[in-house]
């Protein structure tokens, strides 16, 4: 079986990190079958991504330690560290810029790398077992994937620090606290209620999804007038599509809309 399981799901694609033995570690050949999963991701008829782990123990342990260990043995260039690091930070940002939502579904452990690529989804889901955390310090690291520049964005800096300075784990309803987690569910469901939760997305109109989340993640960093300019921008695409039109019709003809993102 192949390390990453690309299953597209009438207009839903699930990735499925599957390393279910090694607790779904990143290895070189998921990170790369990753890649083309995102690739998969990008075709214009799907309207939502779930990325979950395989079996109930670990969404992800994060980067494989072995493969560290490699890296690390081959005493890296300053260029060669930055060039790995780029890619690897690449890959997320892939992830975070799809112009569909995108729902990490959680079971178990999701901890260092784990939880950096879960950052990178929009939404997240977990049962009530998961286990968050950023262990890197304890072995002499931090959060090397775009963790320590997302996490803080989403829970404020005295909460990153501590997560990341202790190294500990936390609960689930720690995460649902601090607004990381938008659902807690029973064990064993996060999978199904994220298909649920992408099937409700993959019926919104997907032009108006992709200009809501680029405005939502770029005017976090933007002036309130910079921002408005941008809600400007993707309505002078969507008030003359086609899709809003049909939108329009479907619900005053009380049907299903029927989107094609013209």
């Amino acid at each position: 079986m192949p390390d990453l399981l690309i299953e597209p799901q009438d207009q839903i694609l699930v990735l499925t990190l599957n390393r279910p033995e090694k607790r779904n570690a990143l290895s070189w050949e998921l990170l790369s079958l990753l890649e083309q999963g995102l690739e998969a991701a990008s075709q214009e008829e799907l309207r939502a991504v779930v990325l979950t782990g395989a079996g109930e123990k670990s969404f992800s342990a994060g980067i494989d330690l072995g493969l560290l260990f490699e890296h690390l043995s081959s005493n890296p260039s300053g260029e060669k560290i930055r060039n790995t690091q780029r890619r690897l930070q690449k890959l997320i940002s892939r992830l975070e810029e799809l112009e569909k939502p995108t729902i990490a579904a959680i079971e178990g452990s999701c901890v260092g790398g784990g939880l950096e690529l879960a950052l990178g989804c929009d939404l997240r889901i977990a049962s009530r077992d998961a286990k968050f955390g950023f262990p890197e310090a304890r072995i002499g690291m931090f959060p090397d994937l775009g963790g320590i520049s997302r996490f803080p964005r989403l829970v404020g800096a005295t909460v990153a620090k501590e997560w990341i300075f202790t190294g500990r784990q936390y609960s689930a309803e720690r995460a649902f606290e601090l607004r990381l987690l938008n659902e807690i569910v029973p064990p064993g469901e996060a999978k199904s209620r994220a298909l649920a939760l992408a099937g409700e997305l993959a019926r919104s109109g997907p032009l108006a999804i992709a200009w809501a989340k680029r405005i939502i993640d770029r005017g976090m960093d933007m002036s309130l007038g910079d921002s408005l300019e941008l809600e400007q921008a993707g309505m002078t695409e969507i008030l003359p599509s086609a899709d809003l039109k049909e939108g329009v019709l479907a619900f005053l003809e009380k049907r299903a809309a029927r989107f094609t993102k013209r």
